[in-house]
């Protein structure tokens, strides 16, 4: 019976300890985040989210308001639901824009469409968005130390934009639809001249020009090629190209 009794006994104390670890209805703001922040760092992000709404819906002007409100961004985005951690960070800048944490949520806003970017072939909505929120909280927090992962993150993001117009160009080549494959080309090294695709654009101008038979045009785009980017590592091809010009074309530009 005694060993019954302390068996009980041991039952009981488990229970209540278990049930000493759940939300309470007595529970402060900050018991109830600290609740929640334990979940998030055990990586049970699915609970984490739950409860960090709990929180932000019941504890609308507490103190620890907004950090709820970044954790339930941040538990979507670890479960990589990033157009939903996108909308939670954005009620944090929207709603509480004296938090310290809005510089951060700023970033991880930006880095949630970067998230989204898909391969070149794709739409790029995402990929724009990405662009303008880098560029949003570079320009309002140009002290920051996430600042050069922004700006490398822009280069990165605009590389691809560029990629998408020269493939654009490339299929209208293909098709003989020059004209539209030079409106591309020109897109690229209009708007994305500082990208790593420029100088493949102006190649395939000088390569559509000859296609085309346009050996007047051509050889201008050759000349533009070697002022433009004469440490090119597509020198070697266009010089090659040259040669395909008669001297006389060449006397005329």
């Amino acid at each position: 019976m005694l060993k019954k009794g302390i068996l009980l006994l041991f039952v009981a104390a488990l229970l209540f300890n278990c049930a000493g670890t759940r939300p309470q209805p007595n529970w402060s703001a900050e018991q109830y985040f600290h609740y929640a922040k334990k979940l998030f760092d055990d990586e049970d992000y699915y609970e984490a989210a739950d409860q960090f709404t709990v929180v932000t819906l019941r504890y609308p002007a507490s103190a620890i308001a907004d950090s709820a409100q970044y954790y339930l961004a941040e538990s979507h985005f670890k479960m990589k639901e990033y157009l939903i951690a996108a909308a939670e960070y954005e009620k944090l800048i929207n709603n509480m824009p004296h938090s310290k944490l809005v510089p951060l949520a700023e970033y991880k806003l930006a880095l949630s469409y970067y998230k989204l970017s898909p391969r070149p072939e794709l739409d790029q909505e995402y990929t724009r968005k990405a662009i303008r929120q880098f560029q949003l909280f570079i320009e309002e927090n140009p002290t920051s130390p996430l600042k050069d992962d922004a700006l490398k993150k822009i280069a990165e993001l605009r590389n691809k934009l560029a990629e998408k117009q020269y493939k654009n160009a490339d299929i209208y080549r293909k098709m003989h639809e020059y004209k539209a494959a030079i409106i591309y080309y020109d897109l690229v090294l209009q708007n994305y001249y500082d990208t790593d695709w420029a100088d493949d654009a102006q190649l395939g101008k000088i390569e559509t020009y000859l296609e085309m038979d346009d050996l007047a045009s051509a050889q201008k785009e050759i000349e533009k090629f070697k002022a433009q980017f004469p440490n090119s590592k597509l020198m070697k091809k266009v010089e090659k190209l040259a040669k395909k010009i008669p001297e006389e074309v060449k006397g005329q530009s």
